[in-house]
């Protein structure tokens, strides 16, 4: 077999293994303790990836997709800036795949730190798809999860002017700056957030979501009888417990315990968030 024969037949076999050793190497840069499944592991820069990769794209932003998804399965919180620079590289490389900003940028964050850095990454995926209505949506959602009502407000009314957008965001934009932040505004925006997602694991997301935010909004209605029963709010969750309105105190899902935001405040002493 000619030299010419040789190279044309394994030239891309050995591209291919080289490029995963690359990969391999880039995981293993830096990090402590035993290879890429540190909380250290070094992600690599997507231009680089990007010059490397070549035709083959979307399938490496396939693979960063995937090793994201296995990076959020547990804990977060300490691992929020490498967590989003991989979905960042997924979005860099094939901005189509809009699942990484749903993942870096709703299902990542598990406090209101982590949140931050979230919304920015979203911010920042905006730019890299300017024509799907979903990433300005959920970019509008975190910052009314952060109580930023008028950006929140932007954002919708950005997504809704996008093809393909659900109506309820132009009204949701056009109201959300008189109407405050509630938590029954809160379940209607994440009932909404339905439409913009397309496979199970992100509708189980939301569905828990959904049970989360209720569980607050049951929480309020109870702290309601409360006052009704005793002409005041109560001044610690545990009171609606000791009262029998509830049978415990339930657990918060998402957050680390939901707490009276302002106990035996005569005219909200029944608003509950979550820590």
């Amino acid at each position: 077999m000619s030299i010419e024969k040789l190279l044309q037949r394994f030239a891309w076999p050995v591209f291919v293994a080289l490029f995963a050793l690359t990969l391999y190497m880039s995981y293993n840069f830096g990090s402590e303790g035993s290879g890429w499944r540190s909380d250290q592991a070094f992600v690599p820069q997507p231009e680089y990836v990007a010059r490397m990769s070549g035709t083959y794209r979307p399938a490496v932003a396939l693979f960063f997709l995937m090793r994201g998804a296995l990076e959020i399965s547990g804990e977060t919180a300490h691992k929020i800036d490498m967590v989003l620079e991989l979905f960042n590289l997924v979005l860099e490389l094939d901005p189509k795949l809009v699942q990484a900003a749903f993942l870096g940028g709703l299902v990542a964050p598990t406090t209101e730190t982590s949140l931050i850095k979230a919304t920015a990454f979203l911010e920042k995926a905006c730019e890299l798809n300017k024509d799907n209505w979903r990433i300005p949506y959920w970019t509008g959602y975190n910052h009314l999860e952060l109580e930023n009502i008028n950006k929140g407000s932007e954002y919708y009314w950005k997504a809704s002017q996008l093809e393909g957008a659900p109506p309820f965001l132009r009204y949701s934009a056009a109201n959300l700056p008189i109407e405050g932040r509630t938590l029954e505004s809160a379940i209607l925006e994440t009932e909404g957030m339905l439409e913009s997602v397309d496979n199970d694991d992100a509708r189980e997301w939301i569905g828990q979501r959904l049970i989360w935010l209720q569980t607050m909004l049951l929480l309020e209605h109870r702290s309601r009888d409360f006052k009704n029963q005793v002409m005041r709010y109560p001044t610690d969750l545990n009171e609606l417990v000791e009262r029998g309105l509830i049978k415990e105190i339930p657990k918060d899902s998402f957050g680390n315990g939901f707490y009276l935001v302002h106990p035996g405040d005569p005219d909200k002493g029944y608003m509950v968030r979550s820590l």
